[in-house]
């Protein structure tokens, strides 16, 4: 099972083994993906959005959120960390991603035997193969009485309401740079309906969900170098400072602070 096969449920896999660094805090990015992060240590030290201060998880299932988590660590990271669609989060664990939206909870609580099962099988893997058996154990999951490959999406309950889904198709598809109004028009509903299945289903509004996907964009091509002004242009901000103030929004700081304390492997 390679990671093709669940294209649509998880949207990125990548396994970390750190040591010797100095101890310090990562930011948890706002981002329109539910953050799984398999910890092969002693607990993944978490504060943050729904959290009574700083809580360790084990297996820990992050939701959409549009202020960063904060990662307490001494030095030392080792584990897996998954990026998992909404429909990602239907197919395993029968729920709309409204339901874990700013919050972190511990896989086992949604999941039963899931979580055990992917840090059992991930502690006894290489770094190299983590990904490839954490994909493994998830299929597994979405797949009814071990018999065809394929998700249970089919199942009543681990669809999307469709004009919901329709709406945040709408979203990923333009980066963002979509209206509420132009939403509602597409729809054939009031915004009011539309408004209110969209929350139900994501926990979060049509103009919330557009600017998170348009920031996520952004920050990927900054994190690939591009410039600030070059980004805000690219994504349809207004100039530079607007994008500096939606950076200051959802992570507190700058994007070149940001991308500085990164560099420096301070976040």
């Amino acid at each position: 099972m390679e990671f093709r096969d669940l294209r649509g449920l998880i949207d990125s896999s990548v396994a970390y083994e750190i040591a010797g660094q100095e101890p310090g805090v990562h930011l948890g990015v706002p981002s329109p993906t539910v953050t799984l992060v398999v910890d092969l240590r002693d607990g993944l030290d978490v504060a943050g959005p729904g959290l009574d201060g700083v809580q360790r998880f084990r297996v820990c299932l992050g939701g959409m959120h549009h202020v960063p988590y904060r990662i307490h660590h001494d030095g030392s990271q080792r584990g897996v960390q998954l990026g998992l669609t909404p429909d990602g989060v239907r197919a395993l664990f029968g729920l709309p991603v409204a339901e874990l939206s700013h919050t972190c909870v511990e896989a086992a609580d949604v999941a039963g035997a899931l979580g055990a099962e992917l840090h059992e099988r991930l502690a006894e893997a290489s770094v190299g193969e983590r990904g490839r058996v954490a994909v493994e154990v998830l299929a597994a999951h979405l797949v009814p009485d071990g018999h065809a490959r394929r998700p249970r999406l089919t199942d009543a309950s681990c669809r999307a309401q469709p004009d919901a889904a329709a709406a945040w198709a709408m979203i990923l598809r333009t980066g963002g740079r979509v209206t509420v109004r132009e939403l509602t028009e597409r729809s054939g509903w009031s915004a009011r309906y539309l408004t209110a299945k969209f929350n139900a289903e994501y926990g979060m509004g049509l103009k919330q969900a557009a600017r998170l996907v348009r920031f996520d964009r952004a920050l990927a091509d900054l994190r690939r170098g591009m410039a600030v002004a070059a980004a805000a242009q690219a994504h349809g901000y207004a100039d530079q400072s607007h994008l500096s103030r939606e950076f200051r929004g959802f992570l507190s700081v700058p994007p070149g602070e940001y991308l500085a304390r990164r560099e420096l492997a301070e976040l």
